[in-house]
């Protein structure tokens, strides 16, 4: 897709939406960007430049109907509300415009989705969730490098015409301009595959929390907790105004998930009876081997090596330095275990085992003893 002459709208200047506009904003810079957002936003992204003109909510039509890539950037219930309201009003779209979102769940985004623009009408709507994000949120939170090497999800609808198609294909190309990796989903099998990648874990780490919580020896166990309680528990401090629109549209997966994970908890019950759980744990190791998971979005394949790191100032800058010398790309970064006045390790992933390798020689060379996973 040509930067030249071409719009994009952000509906909802929150950390993704402003991340958009500003990943944007450095990727593409002939790009008109207009922004949608409460008045005090629109005015702090004007001065920010993040975008060329702004609007308060009720005037979004006004700049969706001049862009040619729009995307909506809020809440999922707002997202809902506003495609309920273009039934009603319908949006007058350039022909060729793609209207997209970055909701958590898609099913009953992308029917409201296709409802709103027909396959008769300019424009169309193709949902799509990009697997990236922050504890942090508002624009102050944006980050224009937030969706390199993440997973973007596109999901088109299932009875995708011509035109759809060739929507689709643009909506993946500005999105992989952003630095995202893509990946083409109906959005049923989106919204199943993250009740598992992504929802889950937020019930159990919550769960986790609030049980450990209503111990009578909750002092005792955050004095001795160590990494892998607060990794468990890092996802506990999600906002539950955020969380309840994802996990209530998409109930009918979490449904299907939760009892059968339920039953796995009761096998692993009765196997640390018999064995110890080994059969357990052989499997999530076999599982565990074939694959890396980096911060940003699905599974995806990388070379990992261990670094021991020294409790001093300077350690990790002293890692990173020769590695950024020499050009090498760093695509996962995890301290492993820390202590204090401990030495640490430091686990790094690179795409290629070559350039692992490369790594390690580097490394060697720099006085660390590192070593492939």
């Amino acid at each position: 897709m040509s930067s030249q002459q071409k719009t994009l709208a952000v509906v909802g200047l929150g950390l993704l939406g402003a991340s958009i506009a500003d990943a944007t904003r450095k990727r593409y810079p002939g790009w008109r960007i207009l922004g949608i957002s409460s008045a005090a936003t629109i005015q702090e992204a004007l001065n920010l430049k993040l975008i060329d003109e702004g609007w308060d909510y009720p005037d979004v039509a006004k700049a969706l109907e001049a862009c040619d890539i729009g995307f909506l950037c809020t809440p999922i219930d707002n997202i809902l509300g506003l495609l309920q309201s273009w039934v009603e009003k319908p949006l007058q779209l350039k022909p060729g415009a793609i209207i997209s979102d970055v909701g958590s769940t898609k099913a009953v985004i992308c029917v409201a989705g296709k409802k709103v623009f027909p396959a008769d009408r300019d424009g169309v709507f193709i949902g799509s969730h990009p697997m990236a994000g922050s504890e942090k949120t508002g624009l102050k939170a944006r980050d224009a490098h937030l969706f390199e090497n993440a997973a973007w999800i596109i999901c088109p609808d299932k009875d995708a015409s011509a035109k759809m198609e060739v929507a689709r294909i643009e909506l993946e190309k500005f999105v992989q301009g952003l630095g995202a990796r893509t990946l083409t989903l109906n959005p049923q099998n989106h919204d199943l595959i993250v009740a598992m990648a992504s929802h889950l874990p937020q019930i159990l780490s919550t769960a986790l929390a609030a049980y450990a919580g209503t111990s009578e020896s909750l002092s005792s166990i955050l004095e001795v907790a160590g990494g892998g309680f607060r990794d468990m528990t890092r996802l506990a401090g999600s906002s539950f105004a955020v969380w309840e629109p994802i996990l209530r549209t998409n109930r009918s997966n979490l449904e299907f998930i939760l009892p059968t994970f339920r039953r796995e908890l009761e096998a692993l019950e009765i196997s640390l009876s018999k064995d110890g759980g080994e059969q357990f744990f052989e499997e999530a190791n076999t599982l565990r081997s074939k694959f890396s998971a980096p911060r940003k979005g699905f599974t995806s394949p990388t070379t990992e090596i261990l670094v021991d790191l020294e409790d001093k100032p300077g350690a990790l800058l002293a890692v990173l330095s020769p590695l950024s010398q020499a050009n090498l790309n760093v695509l996962d970064l995890e301290i492993l275990k820390v202590r204090e006045g401990e030495e640490g390790v430091l686990m790094m992933g690179f795409h290629k085992l070559e350039e692992a390798q490369s790594a390690l020689v580097l490394l060697e060379k720099s006085g660390h003893q590192a070593r492939l996973r």
